[in-house]
Parts: C-alpha cells; structure tokens; sequence
C-alpha cells in the first residue's frame, strides 16, 4: 500500500502570512501579532540588492469590515550610492499600514480571499518598492567629478564642469541696453 499523496508535499514556506481570516473576522476589536523570517526565493523576490532573509512583524486589527494589518518587514541590502559609488550594506526597514476586506469597498485594499487572509502580496510589494529606489550614501552627497572622475566628498578636484548648452550661446554676446 502507498502512502498518501500529502505526506510528499514540502511545507508551505509562506505559511507564517497565510492567516485564517474567518476566525479573526469573527471577534471584531481583537488583534494577532504576525512575525516570521522568510526567504526572498519564497516570495518570488530575485533582486541583487537584497542580501538575506525579510522579516515581517505585523500585527493585525479586525475591524467590522476587514483587517488592518500594521508593522515593519526589514530586509538587509547591498548596494552603491548612485551618486559616488560608495558601497553600502543597511537593513531596510518599510512600515506597512494596509487594510485587507472581503468586500473591497476601499481601492487601496487588499483582498481577503476564500476566508484566507494572505499578507505575502503585500510583503512582496512593500520589498520591491522599496529596493527600487535609489540610495545615497548621506543626503548631501557630492558624487564624482564628471571629467576626473575624483569623489568630491573627499575634496575638490580643480576641474572645469560648467555646463554650457550651445543653443543659448547666441544669448551670451547680446547686450542689454539698461536705459
């Protein structure tokens, strides 16, 4: 005799988001804390960027019509600065703030399908959309020098970078007569 077919099955790496929205919508006022370390592979996310595991501390608000999920998924990254290429290494921390219904009334909401509420789409989307933007190093960095190429937040190279646009050359020679 065989064995069953579900004893083959791998476990659900995401099953730490997959939350029984049934129960928790059936006690309005309550709240569930969510906290898990999850693989980026297991929620479909291949970015270079991303050095390590996400994690999720989310807690969960029932309200009449849904859940409001609240907290912070971090996720360690690697990256240059795009203005002088500067290597950095920080822990992104994303705070999320979502509302999931059964009735999406709300078009900001998420979804609460088949009395399931699946937070790993809100996860995903967080992580992308955060790593898509472009980190500098401090807010007032300087970069590289165009011509030299010298990181002018270690000093000033002596170079001529002034910009001149050709087609507003013809305005240079014209004078003003101030009278």
């Amino acid at each position: 005799m065989s064995e069953p077919p579900y004893r083959d099955r791998m476990p659900d790496p995401l099953r730490p988001l997959r939350v029984n929205a049934a129960e928790l919508l059936r006690q309005p006022g309550a709240t569930s804390r969510i906290e898990a370390r999850l693989e980026a592979d297991a929620l479909g996310i291949d970015h270079p960027a991303l050095d390590g595991d996400i994690d999720v501390a989310i807690d969960l608000d029932v309200l009449d019509d849904g859940i409001i999920a609240v907290g912070a998924v971090s996720a360690r990254w690697a990256s240059g600065c795009r203005r002088c290429l500067r290597d950095l290494n920080e822990v992104l921390v994303i705070e999320v703030d979502e509302l999931h219904q059964i009735e999406v009334t709300d078009p900001d909401a998420f979804a609460i399908e088949n009395r399931r509420l699946d937070l790993a789409p809100m996860v995903r989307e967080s992580v992308l959309l955060e790593l898509a933007a472009d980190r500098l190093c401090r807010r007032d960095c300087a970069g590289l020098c165009p011509e030299c190429g010298i990181d002018l937040n270690d000093g000033a190279c002596g170079c001529d970078t002034e910009v001149v646009d050709d087609r507003w050359a013809a305005l240079d020679a014209l004078v003003v007569d101030e009278d």
